[in-house]
């Protein structure tokens, strides 16, 4: 099980006029690295902020002079949106070039080079083992095996998907007394954006082809599955404790609930998890100060206007009108 703790939000934001100064808050933040500048320098100025809670962490940073960088391996990976075109990334035989708008993967575990004319970029950094074990979840690939290998999207349909995430992510991050403080809330979003990480950008998993199907799974071991969510919806679980629950693979618990039940192991539990918010929601008191965003919260749903829609969806009414009757 994932840690039940609630993760801590952290805004910071740092600025300065000295190149090397920069150039240390960038080391200290993301890698080591040596810096050269490219043609002729003038003023200069540095602009960093950054959000973040637990595991991830979203970065906007501005840097105005033309450097060259070689950089060590990154050992996490980091998702970017350039904001301004002249940027070129190699590692090895490998080059890119993104333009304005173009999101891309830096390098991860290898070294690499960046020049930029004048940076200004949108940043995402996750944890490798954080989105290998989701893809090991979807595909049955083992968690050594994952790793990514290639810096831009597999389709431009993908790249908009993965902006909008970064988007969502950032809007959900930034907020005031952000949702993400929830344990539930912050799982949900981790595992969003390495799900969406995975569909977007080119990896072993996706290089796998047709992966043979699980043997027959037992009735049982979807009951025992069910089982172990109506119990624990209320913490941050996921499809590896719930097949361990269910003593099962995890590509094992996917056929379960796909054969026996029409639906997933995280579909089922969000179901479940809705059925909670009702329930609260009916319970709830306006005069007491309960509100529809804490009981949206309380069961991992970041997003009111996304809760409110699925909400109307099963229940025909909207939450409000749950929570005033």
């Amino acid at each position: 099980m994932v840690d039940s703790g609630s993760p801590r939000v952290r805004a910071v934001e740092y600025a300065t006029r000295d190149l090397e100064v920069a150039h240390q808050v960038l080391r200290d933040t993301y890698v080591d690295h040596r810096h050269r500048l490219v043609g002729a320098g003038g003023e200069f100025a540095y602009r960093q902020q950054t959000v973040s809670a637990g595991e991830l962490a979203m970065d906007s940073v501005r840097h105005s002079a033309a450097v060259e960088a070689s950089a060590d391996p990154l050992t996490y990976l980091m998702f970017a949106v350039p904001m301004s075109a002249g940027i070129t990334i190699r590692a090895g035989r490998a080059e890119l070039r993104p333009l304005r708008g173009d999101a891309f993967l830096y390098p991860t575990g290898v070294p690499f080079t960046v020049r930029w004319a004048e940076l200004d970029v949108r940043l995402l950094r996750l944890p490798v083992e954080r989105v290998a074990r989701v893809a090991a979840r979807a595909t049955g690939i083992a968690v050594a095996d994952f790793r990514f290998d290639g810096m831009s999207p597999v389709s431009a349909q993908a790249a908009r998907h993965w902006r909008d995430t970064m988007a969502y992510l950032y809007h959900v991050l930034s907020a005031p007394d952000s949702a993400l403080a929830n344990p539930l809330v912050y799982a949900t979003a981790v595992d969003l954006a390495a799900s969406v990480a995975v569909a977007t950008f080119p990896n072993t998993a996706g290089s796998l082809g047709h992966l043979a199907e699980p043997g027959r799974v037992a009735p049982a071991a979807l009951r025992r599955a069910v089982a172990y969510i109506d119990a624990h919806a209320h913490e941050p679980v996921t499809v590896e404790d719930i097949a361990e629950a269910a003593g099962i693979s995890s590509r094992g618990l996917q056929a379960a609930f796909s054969r026996h039940a029409d639906t997933t192991p995280m579909a089922y539990l969000r179901r479940v998890r809705l059925e909670r918010a009702h329930r609260d929601l009916l319970a709830a008191d306006p005069a007491r100060g309960d509100t529809v965003a804490d009981v949206a919260r309380r069961w991992g749903f970041a997003s009111l206007s996304r809760f409110a829609a699925v909400y109307r969806e099963e229940y025909g009414r909207s939450p409000r009108h749950t929570l005033r009757t």
